[in-house]
């Protein structure tokens, strides 16, 4: 009624009102979505601060969880940053729950490189000779889990004596290292030229 007095729709005021309202709405639905997940990581128990976790695809160290994004530090000193809806709404690995001293390095191999999986096992094996000291001894072990028509998913793992993160990170350069030096050494006995293998 005081409206109508000084000459005022009420029902325009509450349709602009209600225009008003949803602009709000939309422009802060993610900042509500990130910080209400937020809420929900905090007290969920989910992952801590220091667990080595997957993330959609990213793996990494957690360092730092807020009400509004989580980062982790991944394999190459990144820091990526994840929104909590994304976290939220993603599947999450929390390595650090199982054995923290158990790794693994994933890895694909063209079929035309291998003779015998048996046979990369024990030079992968043998070329970590040197971390011996930090590796439990018959702890080694390479599975197939993935097999296409060109090439097998391959996953090495082994147990670390201790959890040591920078230990883990020149043992996975290693082996990295040594399966290249196993595909180069194939095109050379394969006769292959490396301009076509590539």
């Amino acid at each position: 009624m005081l409206l109508s007095i000084f000459g005022v729709d009420p029902i325009e005021i509450i349709t602009s009102l209600t225009i008003v309202a949803a602009a709000i709405a939309i422009l802060t639905k993610e900042f509500m979505l990130d910080f209400i997940s937020g809420i929900y990581l905090s007290f969920s128990h989910t992952f801590e601060v220091n667990d080595y976790v997957k993330i959609d695809n990213q793996k990494g160290k957690i360092v730092e969880i807020s009400m509004f994004k989580v980062r982790i530090l991944n394999d190459d000193d990144d820091s990526v940053i994840i929104p909590n809806s994304k976290v939220n709404f993603n599947e999450i690995i929390n390595y650090t729950r199982r054995d923290v001293r158990l790794m693994t390095v994933d890895f694909q191999l063209s079929l035309q490189y291998l003779d015998s999986i048996e046979k990369l096992e024990k030079e992968i094996i043998s070329s970590l000779a040197t971390f011996n000291e930090y590796i439990e001894p018959k702890s080694y072990n390479l599975k197939v889990i993935e097999m296409k028509k060109d090439y097998l998913g391959l996953k090495f793992q082994y147990t670390l004596k201790l959890a040591d993160m920078e230990m883990q990170r020149k043992i996975r350069k290693k082996t990295m290292r040594e399966v290249f030096s196993f595909i180069v050494g194939r095109k050379g006995t394969s006769g292959d030229d490396p301009e076509s293998a590539q």
